[in-house]
């Protein structure tokens, strides 16, 4: 779902229609109890205000935000509520037992690493940004759980070239009907692939991302693609 036509700039859309679009989205989102939170907008900037019980819960709404009214113009200001009845040790706990056997071929290959303050810090080696999201979206789900500094590596079982990754990266796109790579251009350095180019639009550019960090061996991705119904 998008709010806006791809020939309106978002500015000229009414805040009050981008509001309810987004409000609604947040309302069918199973991971979203919107009865805590309010969504305004300024000028076609949303601004999300209020209380949220995970982490997860904060980061779904934001994508959705975004999803809506485009990169660039949510204002996230949403809070994940601090149960101090929940003690590092026993967040530790939570989200190791969370993770469980994850991922399927070595369950050993991330853990947690140290719990402070509610932040937990994740560690390991895994063969995708995929894999090492996913150990990140787990632990997001766990309550008490405030901030995630990953520290997950990301190794491929044995060194590709960035040439290769590349390639990887623009095979990966090839048979996703949300994505059209035929404007999308991919370059690999030291294992970080910056994407730049033009998709139709933030679920496309979202789609990107998602694809790429399923290719073994790339560290990390910069989405820098533009979208066309912002123009």
């Amino acid at each position: 779902m998008t709010a806006t036509n791809p020939n309106v700039p978002q500015s000229e859309i009414p805040d009050h229609i981008i509001i309810g679009k987004v409000r609604e989205a947040l309302a069918q989102s199973p991971d979203v109890n919107i009865g805590n939170m309010v969504v305004d907008a300024a000028n076609g900037v949303v601004r999300l205000v209020g209380i949220v019980n995970t982490l997860h819960e904060k980061q779904t709404a934001r994508r959705i935000a975004v999803r809506i009214a485009g990169s660039g113009h949510v204002d996230d200001v949403l809070s994940v509520a601090l149960d101090h009845q929940i003690l590092d040790p026993e967040i530790f706990e939570a989200v190791e037992e969370a993770l469980g056997d994850y991922p399927e071929y070595d369950p050993t290959a991330v853990g947690v690493r140290l719990v402070e303050d509610g932040v937990v810090y994740l560690s390991g080696k895994v063969f995708t940004l995929q894999d090492s999201r996913g150990a990140v979206d787990i632990a997001s789900r766990v309550k008490g759980v405030t901030r995630i500094v990953n520290e997950i590596e990301i190794a491929a079982g044995r060194p590709v070239d960035d040439i290769t990754l590349a390639n990887n990266v623009v095979d990966s796109f090839q048979d996703d009907p949300r994505v059209d790579p035929f404007d999308i251009h991919v370059r690999v350095e030291d294992g970080v692939a910056c994407i730049a180019g033009e998709v139709d639009d933030e679920e496309a550019k979202a789609a990107v991302t998602e694809l790429a960090a399923t290719v073994p061996g790339l560290r990390k991705v910069v989405n820098e693609l533009q979208t066309r119904e912002s123009g």
